[in-house]
Protein backbone atom coordinates (compact mmCIF):
# COMPACT_ATOMS: atom_id res chain seq x y z
CA UNK A 1 0.00 0.00 0.00
CA UNK A 2 1.42 3.82 -0.93
CA UNK A 3 0.90 6.03 1.82
CA UNK A 4 -0.61 8.79 0.37
CA UNK A 5 1.34 12.63 1.06
CA UNK A 6 -1.57 14.07 2.46
CA UNK A 7 -1.86 11.01 5.60
CA UNK A 8 1.45 12.06 6.19
CA UNK A 9 1.23 15.64 6.31
CA UNK A 10 -1.68 15.57 8.30
CA UNK A 11 -0.52 13.14 11.03
CA UNK A 12 3.49 15.73 10.85
CA UNK A 13 0.88 19.01 11.88
CA UNK A 14 -1.22 16.39 14.06
CA UNK A 15 2.38 15.39 16.21
CA UNK A 16 3.88 19.48 15.98
CA UNK A 17 0.43 20.54 17.82
CA UNK A 18 0.64 18.24 20.63
CA UNK A 19 4.12 19.30 21.15
CA UNK A 20 5.39 16.04 19.58
CA UNK A 21 8.44 15.78 17.08
CA UNK A 22 7.46 13.51 13.75
CA UNK A 23 10.84 12.68 13.25
CA UNK A 24 11.27 10.90 16.41
CA UNK A 25 11.99 7.10 15.46
CA UNK A 26 8.96 5.76 17.07
CA UNK A 27 6.75 8.29 14.70
CA UNK A 28 8.58 8.14 11.32
CA UNK A 29 6.47 4.91 9.95
CA UNK A 30 2.99 6.10 11.98
CA UNK A 31 1.36 7.73 9.57
CA UNK A 32 1.69 3.93 7.22
CA UNK A 33 0.65 2.07 10.20
CA UNK A 34 -2.55 4.23 10.99
CA UNK A 35 -3.16 4.43 7.45
CA UNK A 36 -3.50 0.10 7.11
CA UNK A 37 -5.33 -0.22 10.72
CA UNK A 38 -7.62 2.40 9.93
CA UNK A 39 -8.08 0.57 6.46
CA UNK A 40 -9.07 -2.56 8.54
CA UNK A 41 -11.12 -1.05 11.09
CA UNK A 42 -13.32 0.30 8.00
CA UNK A 43 -13.53 -2.84 6.30
CA UNK A 44 -17.28 -2.89 6.52
CA UNK A 45 -17.54 -0.02 4.08
CA UNK A 46 -15.70 -2.52 1.26
CA UNK A 47 -18.18 -5.02 2.09
CA UNK A 48 -21.92 -5.84 1.23
CA UNK A 49 -24.25 -8.13 3.31
CA UNK A 50 -24.33 -10.47 0.14
CA UNK A 51 -20.58 -11.02 0.41
CA UNK A 52 -20.99 -12.19 4.08
CA UNK A 53 -23.95 -14.28 3.55
CA UNK A 54 -22.26 -16.66 0.99
CA UNK A 55 -25.71 -18.30 0.54
CA UNK A 56 -25.40 -20.03 4.25
CA UNK A 57 -29.28 -19.94 4.29
CA UNK A 58 -30.87 -23.34 4.77
CA UNK A 59 -34.33 -25.14 4.81
CA UNK A 60 -34.85 -25.79 8.65
CA UNK A 61 -38.64 -27.39 9.94
CA UNK A 62 -37.67 -26.50 13.17
CA UNK A 63 -39.28 -22.78 14.57
CA UNK A 64 -37.69 -22.88 18.32
CA UNK A 65 -35.93 -19.70 18.91
CA UNK A 66 -31.94 -19.57 17.53
CA UNK A 67 -30.32 -17.37 20.24
CA UNK A 68 -26.85 -16.67 19.77
CA UNK A 69 -24.81 -14.79 23.06
CA UNK A 70 -21.92 -13.11 23.58
CA UNK A 71 -20.97 -11.80 20.33
CA UNK A 72 -17.69 -9.31 20.13
CA UNK A 73 -18.13 -6.27 18.19
CA UNK A 74 -15.24 -3.51 18.09
CA UNK A 75 -16.20 -0.44 16.08
CA UNK A 76 -15.19 2.88 15.66
CA UNK A 77 -17.36 6.25 17.15
CA UNK A 78 -18.10 8.30 14.31
CA UNK A 79 -18.29 11.93 16.52
CA UNK A 80 -14.52 10.82 17.84
CA UNK A 81 -13.19 8.00 16.05
CA UNK A 82 -12.63 6.53 19.31
CA UNK A 83 -13.01 3.20 19.62
CA UNK A 84 -16.66 1.39 21.48
CA UNK A 85 -16.37 -1.83 21.87
CA UNK A 86 -19.20 -5.34 23.83
CA UNK A 87 -21.08 -7.80 23.04
CA UNK A 88 -24.39 -8.53 20.68
CA UNK A 89 -27.10 -11.44 21.67
CA UNK A 90 -29.02 -12.12 18.53
CA UNK A 91 -32.29 -14.06 18.59
CA UNK A 92 -34.81 -14.55 16.03
CA UNK A 93 -37.69 -16.98 15.33
CA UNK A 94 -37.29 -18.83 11.96
CA UNK A 95 -39.76 -18.78 9.20
CA UNK A 96 -38.41 -22.11 7.76
CA UNK A 97 -35.09 -21.33 7.30
CA UNK A 98 -32.12 -20.65 9.61
CA UNK A 99 -28.49 -18.75 8.90
CA UNK A 100 -25.15 -20.31 9.32
CA UNK A 101 -24.27 -19.59 12.86
CA UNK A 102 -20.82 -18.07 12.10
CA UNK A 103 -22.66 -15.40 9.61
CA UNK A 104 -24.36 -14.04 12.50
CA UNK A 105 -20.63 -13.32 13.99
CA UNK A 106 -19.94 -12.07 10.32
CA UNK A 107 -22.94 -9.88 9.97
CA UNK A 108 -22.68 -8.10 13.36
CA UNK A 109 -18.46 -7.55 12.07
CA UNK A 110 -19.58 -6.04 8.68
CA UNK A 111 -21.36 -3.11 9.88
CA UNK A 112 -19.31 -2.87 13.38
CA UNK A 113 -16.21 -2.38 11.08
CA UNK A 114 -17.46 1.43 10.08
CA UNK A 115 -17.48 4.71 11.63
CA UNK A 116 -20.86 4.40 13.90
CA UNK A 117 -23.37 4.85 16.72
CA UNK A 118 -24.25 2.09 18.39
CA UNK A 119 -28.14 3.00 17.52
CA UNK A 120 -27.31 2.67 14.06
CA UNK A 121 -24.97 0.02 14.60
CA UNK A 122 -27.92 -2.66 16.52
CA UNK A 123 -30.77 -1.31 13.57
CA UNK A 124 -28.84 -2.33 10.81
CA UNK A 125 -27.71 -5.78 12.29
CA UNK A 126 -31.36 -6.72 12.73
CA UNK A 127 -32.42 -5.10 9.82
CA UNK A 128 -29.98 -7.56 7.83
CA UNK A 129 -31.45 -10.54 9.81
CA UNK A 130 -34.65 -9.42 9.05
CA UNK A 131 -33.67 -9.02 5.30
CA UNK A 132 -32.28 -12.26 4.76
CA UNK A 133 -34.00 -14.95 6.90
CA UNK A 134 -37.37 -13.15 6.99
CA UNK A 135 -38.02 -14.49 10.31
CA UNK A 136 -40.80 -14.29 12.22
CA UNK A 137 -39.22 -12.35 15.21
CA UNK A 138 -35.83 -10.74 16.15
CA UNK A 139 -34.40 -9.12 19.03
CA UNK A 140 -31.13 -7.95 18.95
CA UNK A 141 -29.45 -6.56 22.26
CA UNK A 142 -25.78 -4.93 22.05
CA UNK A 143 -24.06 -3.52 25.31
CA UNK A 144 -21.16 -1.35 24.74
CA UNK A 145 -18.34 0.34 26.28
CA UNK A 146 -17.34 3.82 24.72
CA UNK A 147 -13.98 5.24 25.28
CA UNK A 148 -15.13 8.54 23.95
CA UNK A 149 -17.14 8.75 27.72
CA UNK A 150 -14.40 6.69 29.74
CA UNK A 151 -11.64 8.65 28.25
CA UNK A 152 -12.56 12.13 27.38
CA UNK A 153 -15.21 14.34 28.41
CA UNK A 154 -17.27 13.28 31.55
CA UNK A 155 -14.86 10.57 31.23
CA UNK A 156 -17.18 8.04 33.46
CA UNK A 157 -15.67 4.55 33.80
CA UNK A 158 -17.30 1.37 33.77
CA UNK A 159 -20.21 2.83 31.80
CA UNK A 160 -22.51 0.41 29.68
CA UNK A 161 -24.48 1.43 26.94
CA UNK A 162 -26.93 -0.80 26.07
CA UNK A 163 -29.39 -0.83 22.97
CA UNK A 164 -31.96 -2.65 21.33
CA UNK A 165 -33.95 -3.99 18.15
CA UNK A 166 -37.12 -5.99 17.72
CA UNK A 167 -39.41 -6.96 15.07
CA UNK A 168 -42.02 -9.12 14.69
CA UNK A 169 -43.32 -11.61 17.37
CA UNK A 170 -42.17 -12.06 20.48
CA UNK A 171 -39.45 -14.45 21.46
CA UNK A 172 -40.68 -16.54 23.92
CA UNK A 173 -38.52 -18.21 26.69
CA UNK A 174 -35.77 -15.74 25.69
CA UNK A 175 -33.37 -15.79 28.20
CA UNK A 176 -32.78 -12.12 30.02
CA UNK A 177 -29.11 -11.35 31.01
CA UNK A 178 -26.99 -13.14 32.48
CA UNK A 179 -25.65 -12.55 36.22
CA UNK A 180 -22.16 -11.42 34.75
CA UNK A 181 -23.52 -9.36 32.18
CA UNK A 182 -25.67 -8.12 33.88
CA UNK A 183 -23.72 -6.77 37.02
CA UNK A 184 -22.09 -5.13 33.59
CA UNK A 185 -24.53 -2.46 33.53
CA UNK A 186 -26.35 -2.78 36.85
CA UNK A 187 -29.36 -4.07 35.92
CA UNK A 188 -32.53 -4.10 37.84
CA UNK A 189 -35.66 -4.27 36.48
CA UNK A 190 -38.43 -1.82 37.48
CA UNK A 191 -42.21 -2.80 39.28
CA UNK A 192 -43.40 -1.72 36.05
CA UNK A 193 -41.54 -4.57 34.43
CA UNK A 194 -41.80 -7.13 36.81
CA UNK A 195 -45.94 -6.66 36.53
CA UNK A 196 -46.01 -6.66 33.36
CA UNK A 197 -43.66 -9.37 32.35
CA UNK A 198 -41.60 -6.75 30.34
CA UNK A 199 -38.40 -7.91 32.22
CA UNK A 200 -35.24 -6.06 30.33
CA UNK A 201 -37.13 -3.30 28.72
CA UNK A 202 -38.58 -5.41 26.37
CA UNK A 203 -41.77 -3.72 24.79
CA UNK A 204 -43.58 -6.54 23.20
CA UNK A 205 -47.03 -8.22 24.84
CA UNK A 206 -46.00 -11.42 26.45
CA UNK A 207 -48.09 -14.12 27.75
CA UNK A 208 -49.99 -14.46 31.55
CA UNK A 209 -46.85 -17.54 31.82
CA UNK A 210 -44.54 -14.42 32.08
CA UNK A 211 -46.61 -12.07 34.31
CA UNK A 212 -44.40 -11.29 37.79
CA UNK A 213 -40.95 -12.62 37.07
CA UNK A 214 -38.95 -9.52 39.05
CA UNK A 215 -34.98 -9.70 38.38
CA UNK A 216 -32.81 -8.12 40.59
CA UNK A 217 -28.90 -8.42 40.31
CA UNK A 218 -26.27 -7.18 42.81
CA UNK A 219 -22.78 -5.95 41.93
CA UNK A 220 -20.40 -7.75 42.97
CA UNK A 221 -19.74 -8.38 46.73
CA UNK A 222 -16.83 -10.71 48.25
CA UNK A 223 -17.20 -14.36 49.02
CA UNK A 224 -15.10 -16.15 51.11
CA UNK A 225 -15.19 -19.18 49.01
CA UNK A 226 -12.51 -21.86 47.55
CA UNK A 227 -11.55 -25.56 48.43
CA UNK A 228 -7.67 -24.93 48.65
CA UNK A 229 -5.94 -22.91 51.42
CA UNK A 230 -4.65 -19.96 49.55
CA UNK A 231 -8.29 -19.29 48.48
CA UNK A 232 -10.07 -19.74 52.00
CA UNK A 233 -7.36 -16.97 53.52
CA UNK A 234 -9.01 -14.29 50.44
CA UNK A 235 -12.36 -13.11 49.58
CA UNK A 236 -13.23 -13.69 45.88
CA UNK A 237 -15.80 -11.33 43.66
CA UNK A 238 -19.09 -12.97 43.64
CA UNK A 239 -22.07 -11.81 41.81
CA UNK A 240 -25.84 -12.63 43.25
CA UNK A 241 -28.60 -12.61 40.94
CA UNK A 242 -31.92 -12.97 42.30
CA UNK A 243 -35.18 -13.80 40.18
CA UNK A 244 -38.89 -13.48 42.35
CA UNK A 245 -41.96 -15.39 40.19
CA UNK A 246 -44.85 -13.55 41.63
CA UNK A 247 -48.36 -14.17 41.72
CA UNK A 248 -50.05 -13.03 39.02
CA UNK A 249 -52.28 -10.13 40.91
CA UNK A 250 -48.99 -8.85 42.45
CA UNK A 251 -48.33 -5.25 42.13
CA UNK A 252 -52.12 -4.71 41.22
CA UNK A 253 -52.17 -1.83 43.95
CA UNK A 254 -49.45 0.76 43.84
CA UNK A 255 -48.92 -0.43 47.97
CA UNK A 256 -45.18 0.12 49.03
CA UNK A 257 -46.30 -2.54 52.09
CA UNK A 258 -45.79 -5.86 49.30
CA UNK A 259 -42.71 -4.32 48.04
CA UNK A 260 -39.42 -5.81 48.78
CA UNK A 261 -37.01 -3.82 50.59
CA UNK A 262 -33.88 -5.37 48.91
CA UNK A 263 -31.46 -2.63 51.19
CA UNK A 264 -32.99 -4.95 54.24
CA UNK A 265 -32.68 -7.98 52.23
CA UNK A 266 -28.92 -7.26 51.63
CA UNK A 267 -28.66 -6.20 55.24
CA UNK A 268 -29.95 -9.59 56.24
CA UNK A 269 -27.92 -11.43 53.81
CA UNK A 270 -24.58 -9.98 55.00
CA UNK A 271 -25.34 -10.68 58.50
CA UNK A 272 -26.89 -14.77 58.06
CA UNK A 273 -24.65 -16.21 54.77
CA UNK A 274 -22.47 -13.93 53.47
CA UNK A 275 -19.61 -14.09 56.38
CA UNK A 276 -19.44 -17.36 56.07
CA UNK A 277 -17.05 -18.94 54.73
CA UNK A 278 -17.89 -21.93 51.79
CA UNK A 279 -15.79 -24.64 49.59
CA UNK A 280 -18.06 -25.00 47.08
CA UNK A 281 -20.20 -22.44 44.93
CA UNK A 282 -23.32 -24.89 44.99
CA UNK A 283 -23.41 -24.95 48.57
CA UNK A 284 -23.26 -21.26 48.64
CA UNK A 285 -25.88 -20.81 46.24
CA UNK A 286 -28.01 -22.93 48.46
CA UNK A 287 -27.48 -21.27 51.46
CA UNK A 288 -27.88 -18.11 50.31
CA UNK A 289 -31.54 -18.97 48.43
CA UNK A 290 -32.48 -20.57 52.16
CA UNK A 291 -31.70 -17.20 53.59
CA UNK A 292 -33.93 -14.84 51.23
CA UNK A 293 -37.01 -17.81 51.52
CA UNK A 294 -36.66 -17.07 55.07
CA UNK A 295 -36.69 -13.32 54.49
CA UNK A 296 -39.61 -13.27 51.98
CA UNK A 297 -41.92 -14.42 53.99
CA UNK A 298 -42.70 -11.88 55.38
CA UNK A 299 -43.31 -10.43 52.12
CA UNK A 300 -45.16 -12.62 49.84
CA UNK A 301 -45.20 -16.21 51.05
CA UNK A 302 -45.99 -17.20 47.68
CA UNK A 303 -43.18 -16.06 46.06
CA UNK A 304 -40.88 -18.73 44.14
CA UNK A 305 -37.03 -17.94 43.90
CA UNK A 306 -34.04 -18.65 41.71
CA UNK A 307 -31.15 -17.63 42.94
CA UNK A 308 -27.70 -17.46 40.42
CA UNK A 309 -24.21 -17.02 41.89
CA UNK A 310 -20.88 -16.26 39.15
CA UNK A 311 -17.68 -16.77 40.53
CA UNK A 312 -14.97 -14.62 39.00
CA UNK A 313 -12.17 -17.20 37.67
CA UNK A 314 -8.77 -15.98 37.30
CA UNK A 315 -7.73 -18.73 35.66
CA UNK A 316 -7.16 -17.77 31.74
CA UNK A 317 -8.67 -20.34 29.69
CA UNK A 318 -11.45 -20.25 31.95
CA UNK A 319 -14.76 -18.53 32.21
CA UNK A 320 -17.12 -17.61 35.15
CA UNK A 321 -17.99 -19.87 36.99
CA UNK A 322 -22.46 -19.70 37.70
CA UNK A 323 -24.99 -21.79 39.69
CA UNK A 324 -28.27 -21.58 39.86
CA UNK A 325 -30.27 -22.90 42.82
CA UNK A 326 -34.09 -22.31 42.87
CA UNK A 327 -38.05 -23.25 42.81
CA UNK A 328 -38.08 -23.06 38.85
Amino acid sequence: MDEPPIVRECLKELFEQCGEDPQREGLQKTPMRFLKAFEELTQGYRQTLQDVMNDALFECDNNAPVVVENIPFYSLCEHHLLPFFGHCTIAYSPNGKVLGVSKLYRIVNLFARRLQLQERLTQQIGESIREVTGARGIFVEMIGEHLCVAMRGVQRYNSKMRTFYRFGEPIEDFPRPSASDASDFGYLCTKAEAVSGNVGGCNEKHDASSLGLLTVTTKEFPLKIGCYSEEQTRTTPVTLSLELKLPDDYGTADDLSCTVDYDTLIQHLEKTVLQQQFQLLEYAARKIYEAIRSFLQAYCKQAKVRVTLTKTLSHALLRDSRFTYGDF
